[in-house]
């Protein structure tokens, strides 16, 4: 006598998918479910991830029953390095066993490939840097996926929009960073005096795995060469005893502020060229201090800050 043999549905879901959008190459973490309409224990049978070429990606065991509802652990899948759209298969074949058949099901799913994200940042720009000197700032770049960005290109660009540097990435993250990438760059000011509006691009980057590009802006004044002294000394009108990093401003007038804290001593200096100037003091819990200088020389300022402390504070 021949056994008859039972078919039996089953469905294949995705119990985690992959995101709508993806960075090429990335590890694509998926779980799949397969339920079968008897409630049939599956463990043991196996899942495949199908591309859209139908090559098959990754084959997986199902791991876990519970009830009617099969599942693999969860496993991964790398992500294509072309960006593009792509339409992936899970799919539970069908197979026999003992009578019975159990029927192949899917469950397409679909992504987009896209550059990895990338950022920059920059610090150690002076300002105001001298007409016509040269200055160095640093520039960072960093990949979203902490990819090794060693010996990629930056550009800068001038305010005419005109390339006026270049420079390699390092070949070890900035300190304290697992992923941001540096380049110290030298740069010549404007032989005018103003603020400038600079901007540096990181280009297309010569990787197998695809990057975005990105910039960013940056902003810079421009002053005569300093001809004089400013000395500011403060210290508490009550005690008479000198204010450590207190926050010195001096103010020309339209131009950019010339920035310093004093020291243990109470002091701080600034060099400034000639002219009408508006100095500011401050420190936190204390009054701020304000006055003029008509700059032609050397100047020496007394600064006196009453402490005011915060009466919600403690």
């Amino acid at each position: 006598m021949t056994e008859q043999s039972h078919a039996h549905k089953t469905n294949t879901s995705l119990v985690k998918a992959a995101a709508a959008k993806l960075h090429a190459g990335i590890d694509i973490t998926l779980r799949v479910k397969v339920s079968c309409a008897s409630a049939c224990d599956l463990r043991g049978k196996s899942v495949k991830i199908i591309a859209q070429d139908a090559a098959v990606l990754k084959e997986v065991e199902l791991a876990k029953f519970d009830r009617a509802v099969n599942e693999t652990d969860e496993f991964v899948v790398k992500a294509p390095t072309e960006l593009g759209e792509y339409t992936w298969t899970a799919m539970f074949t069908s197979h026999q066993k003992e009578g019975d058949l159990h029927e192949e099901s899917s469950a397409p799913f679909s992504f987009i490939v896209k550059p990895r994200a990338t950022s920059m940042a920059v610090w150690d720009v002076p300002s105001p840097v001298v007409v016509g000197d040269v200055f160095r700032i640093k520039v960072g770049v960093n990949c979203a996926a902490a990819c090794k960005l060693t010996d990629e290109k930056i550009e800068i660009y001038n305010h005419e929009g005109t390339r006026v540097a270049t420079g390699s990435l390092g070949d070890v993250p900035w300190s304290n960073t697992t992923a941001l990438w540096c380049a110290e760059v030298e740069l010549q000011a404007p032989g005018v005096e103003g603020y400038y509006t600079w901007q540096i691009k990181f280009p297309k980057a010569d990787l197998e795995l695809a990057h975005e590009e990105s910039s960013y802006t940056f902003g810079f004044s421009t002053a005569r060469p300093p001809e004089h002294l400013v000395t500011v000394e403060v210290i508490d009108k009550d005690t008479s005893a000198p204010i450590e990093d207190a926050y010195i401003t001096i103010h020309s007038q339209g131009g950019y502020p010339y920035r310093n804290r004093t020291d243990d001593g109470g002091v701080a200096r600034v060099s400034v060229p000639k002219g009408e100037y508006k100095i500011y003091v401050m420190k936190d819990e204390h009054t701020e201090f304000q006055t003029t200088a008509d700059v032609t020389g050397d100047v020496s300022i007394n600064a006196v800050l009453l402490f005011t402390p915060d009466p919600y504070s403690g």
